[in-house]
């Protein structure tokens, strides 16, 4: 069976808390996000792996009382849109993320992230326990069984997530990811899987292999934490 990996872009693909955008910044956004989801496809192309793209608005208006209610609202409908069955393995994957031109293949595991450091480690902490970590949501690497495991849990606690004493505090997906976690424990991948220029020691820029993740509300202001070699690639991608 086949692996295949997911993207999506609903709306503006960028989950952003900051609901009045300067024009300047949405347009950059949408240039670097069609350059990452380009080389993504390419890397798709070259490991022969199916690719699946969704821009389908689901239309939900789940009132999570949030900074932005309705960019939250799409960026959950992706566990609505993730297939139940017929791959051996799936790769979620953000639209902000940049594959760079030396990645192999990633470990094959029943489900696998790279966890996020910082102050939402606390939180999780707080609401859940001690053993509780915060995971970026980016990139999840996970069988098909996990898939439908993952998407049945989350479908069910969207629609009453502020009843989620993590998720009333910190309003966002992976507030409901850490609850998951918490008590499905996922391998935790090499970093090079879902590299963050926040927690990424510089050294480690110079590998051309991995998946770069350019997280936040202003993509350009992400890309520039990145070396000059690494700016031009995306850029000229």
């Amino acid at each position: 069976m086949e692996t295949l990996v997911f993207q999506s872009k609903i709306g503006s693909g960028s989950l952003t808390w900051d609901k009045n955008q300067n024009d300047q910044v949405v347009r950059s956004n949408s240039i670097i996000i069609e350059n990452c989801t380009k080389s993504v496809q390419n890397w798709c192309k070259k490991q022969g792996f199916q690719y699946k793209f969704i821009t389908e608005d689901l239309n939900w208006n789940y009132p999570f009382k949030s900074k932005n209610d309705a960019q939250l609202n799409r960026a959950l409908q992706n566990w609505k849109h993730l297939p139940q069955q017929g791959y051996a393995q799936i790769i979620y994957l953000d639209n902000d993320i940049f594959i760079l031109p030396d990645t192999d293949l990633p470990s094959q595991v029943d489900f696998g992230m790279v966890p996020r450091f910082g102050d939402q480690v606390l939180f999780a902490k707080y609401y859940l326990g001690e053993d509780a970590m915060w995971w970026n949501a980016g990139v999840i690497i996970m069988s098909q069984n996990r898939c439908k495991n993952l998407c049945s849990w989350m479908l069910d606690k969207i629609p009453n997530a502020r009843n989620s004493l993590l998720f009333c505090d910190q309003p966002r997906e992976e507030s409901l990811i850490a609850e998951y976690c918490y008590f499905n424990k996922p391998t935790q991948l090499d970093y090079k899987w879902n590299i963050m220029a926040s927690q990424t020691p510089k050294p480690l820029f110079k590998r051309k292999e991995g998946f770069l993740h350019l997280l936040g509300p202003d993509k350009q202001k992400t890309l520039n934490l990145f070396p000059e070699s690494i700016k031009n690639m995306v850029i000229n991608n």
